[in-house]
């Protein structure tokens, strides 16, 4: 076992990347330029995303945009040694930075899978407005009524008992001019 990572390690007998390229320039540098842009790109986006996760801690499956910043780092890595091996034949050592990505690729894929319909199953924010609005606009409603019944009591003096207090959750408020609307209270 020892002697298969030695060989695999082993770069003595191996021509770096370059001599298949015939060394010529433009090729080199449209290789070197390509995988540099690609790696530094990669290598943004697990900051940004560390970045993102530290500064909003209530984010539901936070840890999976650990995962995916480790994979994009891991791809990021192996477009450096992509950039190593054009001059430097350690073709071992992409292997294995190759094989650290397959790992990290195939868990985060195994786990992000199975993770999307409770992700799908999360409110958007539309959704989350949306509601926000109808709550206000109950809010609203419901203060006018309390508002009218105010005005009522004050006109006539003592009110009936169902005007006095606020209804409990569900009850239903009924107000001296007749009408009648039911509320689902959060905790009154």
């Amino acid at each position: 076992m020892l002697r298969f990572f030695s060989d695999i390690f082993n770069s003595s007998d191996l021509s770096p990347h370059g001599i298949c390229l015939l060394w010529r320039p433009e090729l080199i540098w449209l290789h070197v330029t390509s995988d540099a842009i690609i790696a530094l790109s990669y290598y943004s986006i697990p900051l940004a995303l560390t970045y993102f996760v530290l500064k909003r801690r209530d984010v539901v499956f936070g840890w999976l945009f650990w995962m995916f910043g480790a994979f994009i780092l891991a791809c990021g890595t192996t477009h450096v040694f992509g950039i190593l091996t054009l001059w430097y034949p350690v073709y071992g050592i992409e292997g294995a930075v190759k094989f650290v990505t397959a790992i990290v690729s195939i868990f985060t894929a195994v786990v992000l899978w199975p993770l999307l319909p409770r992700a799908l199953a999360l409110p958007s924010p539309a959704m989350l407005t949306r509601a926000n609005e109808e709550l206000s606009a109950e809010i609203d409603e419901r203060n006018k009524l309390w508002q009218r019944c105010a005005r009522a009591r004050n006109a006539t003096g003592p009110s009936p008992r169902h005007c006095s207090r606020r209804p409990r959750r569900g009850g239903e408020l009924r107000m001296p001019c007749g009408s009648r609307k039911k509320w689902k209270l959060s905790g009154n």
